[in-house]
């Protein structure tokens, strides 16, 4: 796909990630099957609201689908998974497939789910990237880009995310963050996704970084790709290291990729973000919608 070898298809490239994780034992038929059914429930939202005009129609039918507790989707809204947020005891909390069965999910299954559903129906729906995070971009009605935070339901501006994520703005200057992702760069996103499966089984080793390489070369503004392709050239040198006789010349290449991927993350502003940091962010967004009566206080 990212090649051109191939249509570019989102939901297939996410299947393609988790089976690989999984060893192949998905069924990408079941998988489509159920996304479909899906489409076609929004589908008839749309109808039975009677707003097949709007062009934000199919977003607000996703958007609905996911964040309120309806007839449509079982009296079961798609909820944030506090628990292991980020996949560190269990790689599967990153997983669409885990969402569609649990309907709880992170910053990551949620607004890969929305983006694959406004696929299915034809509807526009971008990826875009804060520190550690990822929520989506759509055009509405009146031409201008608005955000959906999928983590806690709500839409969100521009200034809210720019304080409470504490993005810099060299970052946003340089395209890293808050820029729409191309459908191409969606699926170099895909592929960092592959690579954090890989490493998550495997550890780090040479085609971990033939990976990172290849999504980079296809999103070049993508600082997760940069980072991981600094800790993997650390770790390998690490391995090296504890050899009986380590290769000085593999010792001095994977450095010296170390730094020009720390250089990169340092041009495109780049700045480190604890668990802890994420975690308050998460705390933030669930005050600003209890501040804007989207949720009741306890």
């Amino acid at each position: 796909m990212i090649q051109g070898q191939r249509p570019i298809d989102f939901k297939r490239a996410v299947f393609l990630t988790e089976n690989s994780y999984y060893k192949g034992e998905l069924n990408y038929q079941t998988y489509c099957t159920d996304i479909s059914n899906i489409g076609a429930k929004l589908k008839d939202m749309i109808r039975l609201k009677g707003i097949e005009k709007y062009r934000t129609a199919g977003n607000w039918a996703a958007f609905v689908y996911m964040t309120d507790s309806s007839s449509v989707n079982n009296y079961k809204p798609y909820r944030y998974d506090f628990d292991d947020f980020m996949g560190d005891k269990d790689w599967t909390k990153q997983f669409i497939t885990k969402l569609m069965k649990t309907h709880t999910g992170n910053c990551h299954s949620l607004p890969f789910f929305y983006k694959i559903l406004c696929d299915e129906i034809g509807v526009k729906a971008s990826l875009a990237l804060g520190p550690n995070h990822v929520y989506i971009k759509h055009i509405d009605e009146s031409g201008q880009w608005t955000n959906l935070e999928l983590t806690s339901g709500s839409i969100t501006r521009d200034q809210w995310i720019i304080k409470s994520m504490d993005i810099p703005i060299e970052a946003i200057k340089s395209g890293a963050y808050m820029a729409p992702l191309s459908d191409k760069e969606s699926i170099a996103f895909a592929m960092f996704d592959l690579a954090e499966t890989y490493k998550f089984q495997y550890g780090a080793d040479k085609f971990l970084l033939v990976i990172i390489d290849s999504a980079i070369s296809h999103f070049p503004t993508c600082v997760p790709l940069y980072c991981l392709k600094s800790n993997c050239c650390v770790e390998l040198v690490k391995k090296e290291n504890k050899k009986t006789v380590p290769d000085k010349d593999f010792i001095d290449e994977h450095e010296t990729m170390c730094k020009a991927a720390q250089s990169k993350l340092d041009e495109l502003g780049y700045k480190d973000e604890t668990p802890e940091a994420y975690q308050a962010f998460l705390r933030g967004m669930e005050n600003e919608k209890r501040r804007r009566g989207l949720i009741k206080s306890n």
